[in-house]
């Protein structure tokens, strides 16, 4: 079995494949296995959730959370 490596992109469930590699073993069965890096996936998790940190301490609350809650649930009653 022969094998080649690339690295791409999907883009809705398709793979592009380089134009060096279209035509190759064209009309034969392949077996196609994919690979993800997950660090890459883990970086940019990461990098999302320092993202909000500038949204720290800007929400000033004039009242306390809790009796905010439960007079909203006693509106109801």
């Amino acid at each position: 079995m022969q094998a080649i490596e690339f690295e791409t992109h999907l883009e809705n469930g398709l793979i592009h494949l380089p134009v060096s590699y279209q035509h190759w073993q064209e009309g034969k069965h392949v077996k196609v296995i994919v690979l993800v890096d997950e660090s890459a996936d883990d970086r940019s998790e990461q990098q999302n959730r320092k993202s909000i940190n500038h949204h720290a301490g800007k929400i000033s609350l004039t009242q306390d959370p809790l009796d905010f809650q439960k007079d909203i649930r006693d509106e109801w009653a």
